[in-house]
């Protein structure tokens, strides 16, 4: 710790200006200073590998075409203490209690307005405001769950940046925070005294529950996520897990006889809370803006009749603008009769005269953000403008002034990260939380903090930064053990099963999830036959079953397609000279990198309803595709392929031995069953229904690809035959591998999924793999195994390609009777503005 070297000017939270740790840090630093610059190290790789294997990422807003990054949490935490806190704690109650307050008044009776404490051009003006939240009118307050951004100055005092009232982002990750910081420092988490979180989540919950105006014993909670490429997607399906609420998308929702309801498979199941993580114009595309894909049609009707409890309320958007900041000392006197405890830092809003012509003169001392949104436009430092730009910005303000607001500089204080094997002091910037009910306020004790490096980082958006950190808010007592998100025991409950509560969406990702997983072990298996007798001691030209074997992989779109081509392949590179490379080429539409890249996101559309094991299993089959690949090296290649099917045997182990046998499970086998058909009829048609100079090494090879060769053996020692090596991959219904193993199981779970149509008899999905499965039950393997003139197994050949043609059908026919396909919504008002942050 003596090598720890703090900032000029910056307040630094574990060193006093003095240069001696302040009291609160004492045992943080002791533990610390015996851990040494090795057991750090070992808590940064820890941390690193928590992250990695419980898939927390994060991407940034807007980007949706990106991969998600890992999220970024330092393995030392900052440390606050009670005395510290207990100001913020005081002064973040009052905040909440006045924007409650100021939203109410702004959509109710506009008392501030009238009196001039806050310019009704400020309201007015703000593209965010909508008539319609005006007309709303409600039995509780509208802002249930809000976050400030807080930063130190040089003094200690603590400033108020930003404010989040829409749908503040960060709860998700800071419990991770908390989780994983938890199990690195077991022991000092709990020595420090550090108060714990779980109360604000069981108290969350417990709100949210309370708002429900029907089924109030045990009403249903939904969140509702973004409908695609945004930055909540891991930490809505963390919450939505955590607190037992079920994750929805717009298109999950339907509005029937003015009631919000949940579309399932097993039909309509009325929701009594929603809370919204999706921006207020897009809550219903009927009557605010009609374009939105996220809201639900309706939705605006359901709380005029007062029959859904929405969180945050409509129009909450409004007091998170920047440009209410400068009014907000004003508001809280005229409320309160009190002055603010936490200042807000010093802000002009353009609008006012008065603060425009202060900003003309003093531009370059200034950041000039956006009035009214806080997400996507960085703010802007006329300091390093050129003349030009400047001119620019300057012309920008005077033409709509109402638009722009002017903050000073903020400074953050410095807090300790483990960075360059040392400890460096970096800046910090804290969100905190909290948590309105009808008799209180509660703010959680602890934030998400925000650092870096540089300084100005802070400065861009909520959330820039390079790192994150824990914040340990310490108590005088040891915190309550007994906080968990478990109902009293002695609350009666009445006993379930679950089946139909499964939205079509969910479905279909879980239904693709199992087709993309199952053909990537396929592919690895394929692949990890062919490297293997690449590297035996036979030579290239002595491996009869090689071109088979490569036909398959051309068959399955893993090399060129003409491979499978006798007389064209001979102009192509030798098949080991080709891979694995292009098998781990990430650019291959149908590669193996790619099918992984598919199934991970379809696993992340679900993760809520994914144990964490089966999701780590899935994490690190990923992470086992993205290594780069060693052309040179074919033992590392086949090492890692032998990783990869294991983790894919892991997966399907924790789904069938997890997963209840609800319609999540049968619609995910339904997903492995039908691609795993089709994947061992190209493997057949490819490899043993064609001549073959030596049909024994092509069906050892086939066997061992589809993990039946200790099967055959077991049963047939080492005597190789057709015959029965196709009984045992086509007709055997014992063998897991059939194919008529896998019809028997798309028939069962096709019968037992609910019907979704009043006509009498089977579905076509249903007719398709009844069909399939006659003709293998029919099937007679000797008959099969006889070759014609040309030496190829005709009626093999008959029954594969039958099997080929008719699976892409049935797969359609599956999601046209339970899954869901929604097209481009079409509206008769033509296209509406779409707001910056929206």
């Amino acid at each position: 710790m003596q090598s720890y070297q703090t900032l000029p000017n910056r307040y630094d939270e574990m060193v006093g200006n003095d240069g001696t740790m302040r009291g609160h840090w004492a045992m943080c630093a002791r533990e610390m200073d015996s851990l040494g610059w090795e057991g750090l190290n070992r808590r940064a790789q820890a941390v690193e590998k928590l992250v990695r294997e419980n898939g927390t990422t994060f991407q940034i807003d807007g980007d949706a075409d990106q991969q998600p990054r890992p999220w970024q949490l330092s393995s030392t935490p900052v440390v606050i203490d009670s005395a510290s806190w207990s100001i913020v704690e005081a002064g973040l109650k009052q905040r909440t209690r006045l924007l409650s307050k100021v939203l109410d008044d702004l959509l109710g009776e506009q008392r501030l307005l009238r009196e001039g404490i806050i310019p009704a051009d400020l309201l007015w003006s703000n593209p965010y405001f909508h008539r319609v939240y005006h007309s709303l009118q409600t039995s509780t307050h509208r802002l249930h769950i809000t976050a400030t951004e807080i930063a130190r100055e040089a003094n200690g005092n603590w400033l108020v940046q930003s404010d989040r009232t829409r749908a503040p982002s960060g709860l998700g990750y800071l419990l991770e925070n908390r989780i994983i910081t938890s199990r690195i420092y077991p022991h000092l988490i709990r020595n420090t005294k550090t108060k714990r979180i779980a109360s604000f989540f069981n108290s969350l919950r417990d709100h949210l529950r309370s708002l429900a105006v029907r089924e109030r014993e045990n009403p249903r909670v939904a969140l509702l996520t973004p409908t695609s490429g945004d930055y909540r997607q891991f930490e809505d399906a963390y919450l939505s897990r955590y607190l037992g609420f079920t994750l929805v998308k717009g298109a999950d929702l339907a509005v029937r006889g003015g009631e919000l309801n949940l579309k399932t498979l097993g039909g309509l199941l009325p929701i009594q809370v929603l809370w919204r993580h999706i921006s207020d114009r897009n809550c219903d595309p009927l009557e605010l803006a009609p374009e939105s894909a996220d809201g639900v049609t309706g939705l605006v009707g359901c709380l005029r009749s007062g029959r859904i409890a929405l969180t945050n309320g409509l129009g909450s958007v409004l007091v998170q603008a920047p440009a209410l900041m400068p009014y907000l000392s004003a508001a809280c006197e005229y409320f309160f009769k009190e002055p603010l405890r936490l200042q807000n830092v010093k802000t002009y809003w353009c609008g006012s005269p008065t603060d425009l012509q202060y900003v003309k003169d003093n531009l370059d001392q200034l950041l000039i953000r956006p009035a009214y949104h806080i997400v996507g436009d960085a703010p802007v430092s006329a300091a390093n403008l050129s003349a030009a730009a400047r001119s620019e910005l300057l012309a920008a303000i005077e033409h709509r002034p109402h638009n722009y607001v002017a903050q000073q500089h903020p400074t953050y204080s410095t807090a300790p990260v483990w960075h360059n094997n040392r400890l460096e002091p970096w800046h910090v910037s804290m969100r905190c939380f909290q948590l309105s009910t009808a008799n209180d306020v509660e703010v959680l004790p602890g934030a998400l903090a925000r650092l870096s490096d540089d300084e100005n980082d802070l400065d861009q958006t909520p959330a820039s930064g390079r790192l994150t950190q824990d914040c340990w808010v310490l108590g005088e007592e040891t915190a309550d053990d007994q906080n968990s998100l478990l109902h009293p025991a002695s609350a009666p409950v009445s006993l379930r099963r679950s089946g139909d509560e499964l939205p079509s969406r969910v479905a279909e990702h879980l239904f693709w999830m199992g087709r993309y997983a199952e053909r990537a072990e396929a592919i690895a298996r394929l692949l990890r036959t062919v490297l293997l007798r690449l590297n035996g001691e036979r030579n290239a030209d002595e491996l009869n079953e090689l071109p088979r074997l490569v036909a398959a992989l051309a068959a399955m779109g893993q090399i060129d397609p003409d491979y499978a081509i006798d007389f064209l392949n001979t102009n192509f590179p030798r098949p080991e000279d080709i891979l694995p490379r292009s098998v781990f080429d990430p650019s291959q539409p149908r590669g193996l990198v790619r099918t992984i890249e598919l199934m991970q996101r379809s696993a992340m559309s679900v993760r809520d309803r994914l144990s964490l094991d089966a999701y780590r299993i899935v994490q690190r089959i990923s992470d086992l595709a993205k290594l780069p690949i060693d052309v040179d090296d074919d033992g590392a290649n086949l090492i890692r392929l032998d990783e990869l099917i294991s983790a894919f045997l892991a997966l399907a182990g924790v789904t069938a031995e997890s997963f209840v046998r609800t319609h999540a499970r049968q619609f995910l086998e339904l997903g492995r069953r039908i691609e795993r058909s089709d994947h061992t009829s190209e493997l057949l048609l490819a490899t043993i229904s064609w001549p073959a100079k030596d049909d024994r090494v092509v069906c050892e090879s086939v066997l061992e690809t589809c993990d039946s060769l200790m099967t055959y053996r077991s049963r047939y020692m080492n005597l190789v035959r057709l015959a029965p090596v196709i009984d045992l991959l086509v007709t055997d219904d014992t063998n897991p591998r059939s194919l008529r193993f896998q019809m028997d199981e798309i028939v069962e779970l096709l019968t037992s999924l609910p019907s979704v149509s009043r006509t009498v008899g089977a579905g076509p999905d249903e007719r398709i793999a009844l069909a399939l499965k006659h003709e293998l039950v029919m099937a007679i393997p000797a008959e099969l195994s006889k070759r014609s003139p040309n030496g190829t197994l005709r009626q093999l050949e008959d029954k594969l390609r039958r099997i080929i043609d008719d699976l892409p059908t049935l797969s359609d026919a599956i999601s046209a009777r339970y899954l869901i396909h929604t097209g481009q919504q079409q509206t008769l008002t033509g296209v509406a503005t779409v707001l910056p942050g929206e």
